[in-house]
């Protein structure tokens, strides 16, 4: 199978009107309780164009409760959008805006790449899951807070996540789909296939789960089968 490539144009953050600091204050000592795996289209003309998306992981200190009857509570839940892209605070007026209010924030400051803001469940699905989405809880004694979350997997002293390091190719990729992988080794999520959800029509009505999650790039496919489990 052809591994899907990530292309991630630079561009603004899509950041909400929550200041990621009051996000993140909000929290307070929660730790991080579930996860939502978006994938989302990349507006590009390739040959390709199937095989490429972009991966972004929005973090909730609360554990996604897949009854219908919740289904309204966690549409409105806000929680930690965080990506990693050929990203810059200075790439345009408008982000610039949002940094100095504090909507979004660079990990590692003007050398740009990583960056993480507030945004709503509901908000998030419909922009970063348009080709799918899968919802992740994660058991309790592997919960970490935003804080140590950040420290591991981005440790600011090695500068991994820059935007300078940011690369797409055949044989040489380093880029939002690397990022996703390494957070969900970390936070190591239980993942179930009833908790797949694509947005793509032939997807949807295959009876087989694994057809399902087709949408999902492979390296990151291949993570999600580690941490399988039967409901």
């Amino acid at each position: 199978m052809f591994s899907r490539i990530s292309f991630n144009s630079s561009s603004k953050s899509t950041s909400s009107a929550f200041s990621v600091k009051d996000v993140i204050t909000r929290w307070g000592n929660n730790t991080i309780a579930s996860c939502v795996l978006g994938i989302s289209k990349i507006n590009f003309t390739s040959d390709y164009i199937n095989k490429i998306s972009h991966a972004a992981l929005l973090l909730l200190d609360k554990n996604i409760d897949y009854d219908k009857d919740e289904d309204e509570k966690i549409q409105e839940e806000l929680g930690i959008l965080i990506e990693y892209g050929e990203y810059s605070p200075d790439m345009c007026s408008e982000e610039k805006k949002y940094v100095k209010n504090g909507l979004v924030k660079y990990h590692y400051g003007n050398k740009g790449g990583l960056r993480y803001y507030g945004k709503k469940y509901s908000e998030f699905i419909k922009v970063f899951g348009d080709i799918g989405y899968v919802d992740l809880n994660i058991h309790a004694d592997n919960q970490i807070s935003f804080n140590v979350f950040l420290e591991k997997v981005a440790d600011i002293k090695e500068n991994k996540w820059i935007k300078e390091n940011y690369s797409i190719g055949l044989t040489n990729n380093f880029n939002c789909q690397d990022f996703a992988v390494e957070s969900l080794k970390l936070l190591k999520p239980y993942f179930n296939f009833a908790n797949i959800n694509p947005n793509t029509s032939d997807l949807i009505h295959k009876k087989s789960y694994k057809k399902k999650l087709e949408f999902v790039p492979d390296n990151i496919m291949k993570e999600l089968l580690t941490f399988y489990e039967t409901i």
